[in-house]
């Protein structure tokens, strides 16, 4: 019946648009940096708790029912444990400090998303060998990763 002109005309925020199917144009992945920080610091985590467990668990452990392989010194096992818990809890700290710098670089400095989703990706990969924050680290920085990667920037 009557309509106004004077209201503005309701518009859909650049968030909610849909995807195009040739990857998506949205706004900035602000999801995709959200992703990549909470499996960064679960990757850290991950790596603080294994470091944790070889310098304060493992030496102190009772490995006297435990049956050593032939030719290996039953003193040396718990060394051995402590040692191979700090290489992985080392490479999970180091990746997840990576993730987490390169999550942060990715929301402060857009205009290089591609290099940060590059590392994010790489080093949420590699968090593996620290056993990837629990798996679930390294699987949110793969994702976080990859979508940094797949976003397209608004074509004006």
């Amino acid at each position: 019946m009557f309509h106004r002109t004077d209201l503005p005309s309701p518009q859909v925020p650049l968030a909610m648009e849909g995807n195009t199917g040739q990857g998506s144009t949205t706004a900035y992945p602000k999801t995709a940096s959200i992703f990549s920080l909470v499996g960064g610091v679960i990757i850290l985590l991950g790596g603080v708790i294994f470091l944790g467990a070889a310098t304060y668990v493992i030496p102190h452990l009772n490995l006297s029912n435990v049956t050593v392989p032939q030719g290996m010194d039953r003193a040396s096992l718990p060394g051995l444990i402590s040692g191979v818990l700090t290489v992985m809890g080392g490479f999970g700290l180091i990746c997840g400090m990576i993730v987490l710098l390169s999550a942060t670089m990715l929301l402060i400095r857009k205009g290089d998303r591609r290099t940060w989703g590059i590392l994010i990706l790489v080093f949420s990969v590699l968090s593996f060998i620290g056993l990837g924050g629990f798996v679930i680290g390294a699987i949110l920085g793969i994702a976080g990763g990859v979508l940094t990667l797949r976003w397209k920037p608004p074509v004006s």
